[in-house]
């Protein structure tokens, strides 16, 4: 059993508990997801003692064999070792951009190669999606569903606008997204298949865990 915390991008951060055999599946799915090989070179910013590090990052890279480098982020120093690993993969939220658009090296930073990039965790808009595609990365791909119940359970691919990837999902009237009978608090626009915003008496007891 293994017992981490959600990123805090969008509240303070929460426990989420899971076993191993449900994390080592969700990052074997993250692999298939990104189609992580020995051949890629992952770039991981992400704390720990976080579910993203799991899922998303650093254990894919273990499993896949991929060649991984892990690196507290700071926004002055990101560029530098972006350019000595040259990536193929990463995973960044809106947070991090917003914080890098303050560095002097990000501005013309070549991200061409990134072929994979990770996001979510927040509203994104289709300016933060950008900001990456005009920096040379190859698909953005937008995750919903990675912190509480990974994986993904839609993807935006260079757009905020999502596509259903898991056959256990549904909405209910007011567009609050249901998983599996389980209610998730975030609502979204149907019309659009974007992200609307999360319920305010959403709180942690409402958060499926495997365990």
């Amino acid at each position: 059993m293994l017992t981490l915390f959600t990123s805090g991008s969008t509240d303070e951060p929460k426990t989420v508990t899971h076993s191993w055999d449900y994390i080592r599946k969700c990052a074997n799915k993250s692999i298939n997801e990104i189609g992580l090989t020995q051949t890629d070179r992952v770039l991981d910013v992400f704390p720990s003692n976080t579910i993203a590090h799991y899922t998303i990052t650093a254990l894919p890279s273990f499993l896949s064999g991929a060649e991984y480098v892990c690196a507290n982020f700071n926004p002055f120093t990101y560029t530098d070792i972006f350019n000595k690993v040259k990536p193929t993969y990463i995973a960044l939220i809106p947070k991090h951009l917003e914080l890098l658009m303050g560095s002097k090296g990000f501005k013309n930073l070549d991200m061409s190669s990134v072929r994979y990039m990770v996001t979510g965790s927040a509203k994104i808009d289709q300016s933060f999606i950008d900001a990456f595609r005009e920096r040379g990365v190859q698909t953005v791909a937008n995750w919903y569903g990675m912190t509480e119940v990974p994986p993904p359970i839609m993807i935006g691919y260079n757009s905020p606008k999502f596509t259903i990837v898991d056959e256990n999902i549904r909405f209910a009237d007011d567009g609050e997204c249901i998983i599996d009978g389980w209610a998730t608090g975030d609502v979204f626009d149907r019309s659009s298949m974007t992200f609307s915003h999360r319920k305010k008496e959403v709180n942690g007891s409402t958060w499926k865990t495997n365990i």
